[in-house]
């Protein structure tokens, strides 16, 4: 029996968790309490919005921007749509699917599970090769495999305080680098004119493709699904934290969209019009070298050190992420209440800290195998679903008659989640497409 949106969980279902103490109601108590939205933001700047928004960048300067303000919007009309309709009902996002459609936890968990085989590999990976190309004599290979295994291990302590307080830190800290990298590509510019005459909006012409791109690859996939977990973690519980949760989620894609500001940046003034592209991650790591001539060895120093704390902090709350997602789906699968949550789903629950183990030994394991080409493939098709899916339940889940007015969406709402639902599944299409093509 799950708990009717907008009402109270039913006693017997409701999932227990430290009490909810009314929310502040003054800024700076606002101020003090905010902490998902840094994780979210932690988690979801990775290295596949740094190779998006270079690569629109070296090929069309500033005038993208509208896209990656459009990026922004929809994934914050998402993940406001995740929060409220957890402070509605208490129940977790697993929970709350379900009573959209009763396959949804069980496709959840097969989408997750996919996600998990490759993901660790694959940032542990580009982490590596950030600092292997900061320090040659490091070998590529054992190196992925200790920062994989040192961020599932910062999982699996499953203490949230601490993964919050790593996860800001992390964000802190790549937020100045990217920053301070912008200040510099702006005032060595040989003619700054550039940098403003290609603000100008358009949209290129043959190439919607690579918007489309730049649109959807702002902010994250299982992030945005994983916010009311760590809202969870919080105690925020009713709909007095509704202002709270909302600033928080604010905060977290305004400080993403001033990161790929600062990154669109450094692309113009260093690609543009220069004839260098970025191409996948190998493509960063490469173009550390030219920054290094053009801005000076410390600016090289900063970027590649940058490049890893965004890839490192993408891994850690990705694998956090993962493990929810997939404790929660087969805690919900099976049929387990929400009374039962946090000894089924927790943190320190057994399911998650295995599903932490899994991501860590796929990740070892995947690390070694030869041309993953395949795999790598139905990674990308598979997490590419994740968003419609999400989307489209939200926009069934928040439009319910028995939803209380506060939670219910408003037209502005509707529009933004229907547009998600449209532009996320024909990039999932599209996605589909590349693979069969690929396979």
């Amino acid at each position: 029996m799950t708990a009717t949106p907008g009402s109270p969980p039913h006693p017997h279902t409701a999932a227990p968790s430290p009490a909810s103490s009314p929310a502040p109601t003054t800024r700076r108590g606002r101020l003090a309490v905010l902490g998902p939205g840094l994780v979210l933001a932690a988690t979801s700047v990775g290295a596949g919005d740094m190779v998006t928004s270079l690569a629109g960048a070296a090929g069309y300067g500033m005038a993208l921007m509208w896209a990656i303000v459009v990026g922004v919007v929809l994934k914050y009309a998402l993940t406001e749509g995740v929060g409220r309709l957890y402070l509605a009902s208490g129940l977790t996002v697993i929970a709350s699917l379900r009573s959209a459609a009763r396959w949804l936890p069980y496709a959840f968990f097969a989408f997750v599970l996919v996600i998990g085989l490759l993901y660790g590999a694959a940032l542990s990976s580009v982490a590596s090769l950030a600092l292997s190309t900061l320090f040659p004599a490091l070998p590529l290979r054992p190196l992925a495999v200790v920062i994989a295994l040192a961020s599932a291990g910062l999982v699996y302590v499953g203490r949230y305080t601490l993964f919050e307080r790593v996860m800001s830190g992390f964000m802190l800290a790549k937020f100045v680098g990217m920053v301070v990298l912008a200040l510099v590509t702006l005032v060595t510019l040989d003619d700054p004119s550039v940098m403003v005459s290609s603000l100008r909006p358009r949209l290129p012409e043959g190439d919607v493709l690579t918007v489309l791109a730049l649109v959807g690859g702002v902010g994250g996939t299982a992030g945005v699904a994983s916010y009311s977990y760590w809202l969870r973690e919080k105690a925020w519980r009713d709909g007095s934290w509704l202002p709270v949760m909302r600033a928080d989620s604010a905060v977290s894609y305004a400080v993403t969209f001033l990161f790929v500001v600062c990154t669109s940046i450094v692309g113009t003034g260093l690609l543009f019009g220069t004839g260098r592209t970025i191409t996948g991650n190998d493509g960063l790591a490469a173009l550390a070298e030219p920054l290094g001539t053009d801005l000076g060895s410390v600016a090289r120093v900063l970027f590649l050190g940058t490049f890893f704390l965004v890839t490192l902090s993408a891994l850690v709350g990705g694998f956090n992420s993962l493990c929810y997602l997939l404790s929660d789906s087969l805690r919900t699968m099976r049929g387990v209440p929400d009374s039962e949550a946090e000894r089924r789903m927790g943190q320190r629950s057994r399911p998650f800290r295995l599903f932490a183990l899994y991501c860590a030994v796929t990740s070892v394991a995947v690390t070694f195998v030869e041309r993953p080409v395949p795999l790598i493939l139905t990674y990308a098709a598979v997490g590419s679903l994740v968003l419609p899916l999400l989307s489209g339940a939200l926009l069934v889940l928040l439009n319910r008659r028995d939803l209380t007015p506060p939670y219910r969406n408003k037209t502005v709402s509707n529009v933004l989640l229907s547009s998600s639902f449209v532009l996320f599944a024909l990039l999932a299409v599209v996605q589909f497409k590349e693979t069969l093509g690929g396979l």
